[in-house]
């Protein structure tokens, strides 16, 4: 049997540089290879990268090459699938949880059609999937209606039998994004306080950790995920909920420690 060694294929364009460079950086300090790829916005072909015996391969892009090696390769190093990466399903499995727990999910059309007695209403509405076919966005009705028209006709990102979430808008205080390995968080990051972007590795409370661990016990869409968090005032009280879950091979790392984060996911690759 060969003892294969971690090889990571880091997209070099339309990803954040700083991310990138410390991919790398922590890519050299391990003896890990790294190759780095340039990727064709909204193409479905893959770059070229080596596929070898001696090296089992961890990838790190944009959703666009995520969803191509996905279609066409589903390799161990790509922690992904359409089933259990959706709205739909966290909330079946997480509940109460849920940040978006009296959310629906419905279709683009089924939106659109709808008679509406309070247009003007503030709502947030999102893909229910992980394929950013747009961004989550807080706006009244008559704005998201006109939102999505557009990205199906000038996009085509989005069709009418989309699914995305519809949902009431919160005041969240704080929210922090988790990087996770087998059910344990191994780096966090905050990313935004009081709806402006603000990103510390510092600021991460212990109790968040342990919410978000125990969610994990209960169920876990993949072993190795991001995991997002926000702090909301519920009954003059703060309580933890899951925003989503993010495939991690293609996520923003904020101020996440990216060291931990290269030798935790290649230790569990070796392991897998």
């Amino acid at each position: 049997m060969v003892n294969k060694k971690v090889r990571w294929i880091i997209q070099d364009n339309l990803i954040a540089e700083n991310d990138r460079n410390q991919m790398q950086e922590a890519c050299e300090k391990l003896g890990l290879p790294h190759i780095e790829v340039i990727v064709v916005p909204y193409s479905k072909d893959l770059p070229e990268f080596p596929i070898d015996d001696e090296h089992e391969n961890m990838y790190f892009g944009s959703t666009t090459f995520m969803y191509n090696l996905y279609e066409q390769l589903k390799p161990i190093g790509l922690f992904y699938n359409h089933e259990t990466f959706s709205m739909e399903n966290y909330l079946n499995q997480w509940g109460e949880h849920m940040l978006s727990n009296g959310a629906k999910i419905m279709k683009v059309s089924e939106f659109l059609e709808d008679d509406r007695t309070t247009p003007g209403t503030t709502i947030f509405v999102r893909p229910d999937g992980d394929g950013k076919e747009f961004d989550g966005t807080v706006a009244n009705e008559y704005e998201i209606m006109d939102m999505l028209e557009r990205t199906i006709k000038y996009e085509g990102s989005l069709n009418e039998d989309s699914k995305i979430l519809v949902g009431p808008a919160y005041n969240i205080r704080r929210e922090w994004r988790n990087y996770v390995v087998n059910g344990k968080v191994v780096t966090s990051s905050m990313y935004r306080k009081n709806f402006k972007l603000n990103k510390s590795g510092t600021e991460i409370p212990e109790d968040m950790i342990k919410f978000v661990e125990e969610r994990l016990k209960e169920y876990t869409p993949y072993d190795v995920i991001a995991i997002d968090i926000a702090e909301v005032k519920d009954d003059s009280v703060y309580k933890y909920y899951i925003i989503e879950c993010g495939c991690m091979n293609s996520v923003g790392l904020y101020h996440a420690d990216i060291f931990k984060f290269v030798k935790s996911i290649s230790n569990w690759i070796l392991k897998k």
